[in-house]
């Protein structure tokens, strides 16, 4: 039976919904203390965050795969620069310091005519390189406790993670940015003709990017302390959850809600197959990649499909 556009558009929407509705059944029907998960949830609400700038630079067409090793990186340099006799507050300037200038770096790399991929490729190995240099591959711990790590009883990824949504709907959705971010992913020449800053943008959404990175790198040191390479594959997980959303890898559709349910979805899938390996020996850390995988590789070719017969009605008219 083969599918019309319409229908397809139509299950398109549907299935991120359908995903939602298993993935929080399969949570809630193992959980006894529902309010154990909010520490559960903290390493996906770093992922959320960083998927959050993520959505943003996709939708230009764009790619950041160097997001792990920049939160390394800031972590690390902290690490050093308080294990050396700098204050907490002056290690975390610095720390933030760093993930801006690795964001924009990345930034100016694409601005110079590197494909984003190959750019953010690179600096993922030099990033990662460098902060194990700095550190000599150990740990840092023993930082004094301090209240920044939770904020109104929560952790303060949380509202990290709220303060990045926000910003980036009002950003994305309600700004003439954002609407440069879109056109640039639909059609990049088209977008030069019309005037719209393509490298300034670019440079900003990179910049953006490491800024997040920073900021989760200081608070996530100041609890567990800075640990080389502790952060490999959250950059995975944060484009995860961009694509399981329904944002087009290709850029140019989508958006920051969306990203939102895919970060839900890809969160409970996961945290529902770590409750289940307690009982399944299949559920363990490897299966789960390779069913995020499967359910990441279906819902990208889905999207594409739906891309394709839009395109097509385009040209129709």
């Amino acid at each position: 039976m083969k599918l019309s556009g319409s229908k397809r558009k139509w299950i398109g929407r549907l299935l991120p919904w359908l995903l939602l509705c298993v993935a929080l059944l399969m949570v809630f029907s193992q959980v006894q203390n529902p309010r154990s998960l909010i520490n559960v949830g903290v390493p996906w609400a770093r992922v959320g965050a960083l998927a959050i700038v993520m959505t943003a630079i996709i939708l230009t067409g764009g790619i950041d795969l160097s997001v792990a090793s920049i939160v390394s990186l800031s972590s690390m340099v902290m690490g050093v620069l308080w294990r050396n006799g700098w204050s907490v507050p002056s290690a975390a300037i610095m720390a933030l310091v760093t993930g801006i200038i690795a964001g924009g770096f990345n930034g100016t790399l694409v601005v110079v005519g590197l494909p984003p991929l190959v750019a953010t490729l690179a600096t993922m190995a030099f990033y990662s390189g460098l902060a194990l240099m700095i550190s000599g591959a150990e740990r840092i711990t023993g930082f004094p406790e301090s209240g920044l790590v939770r904020i109104a009883g929560l952790p303060t990824e949380y509202w990290i993670l709220a303060g990045t949504f926000v910003t980036a709907l009002f950003v994305i959705h309600f700004t003439r940015f954002g609407r440069w971010c879109y056109a640039l992913g639909d059609n990049p020449l088209a977008a030069r003709f019309a005037a719209v800053p393509v490298h300034r943008t670019h440079w900003f959404l990179y910049a953006a990017s490491g800024l997040v990175a920073g900021l989760l790198a200081v608070i996530y040191t100041m609890r567990d302390g800075a640990i080389p390479n502790v952060h490999r594959g959250i950059e995975l997980n944060a484009i995860a959850c961009v694509v399981v959303g329904g944002t087009l890898i290709t850029g140019g559709r989508g958006g920051i809600p969306l990203t939102m349910l895919g970060l839900v979805i890809i969160a409970n899938v996961d945290i529902g197959l770590s409750f289940m390996s307690s009982r399944v020996e299949f559920f363990k850390g490897e299966a789960r990649l390779v069913v995020v995988g499967v359910l990441l590789i279906a819902i990208a070719v889905w999207n594409e499909w739906t891309a394709r017969d839009d395109a097509k009605e385009v040209e129709r008219i």
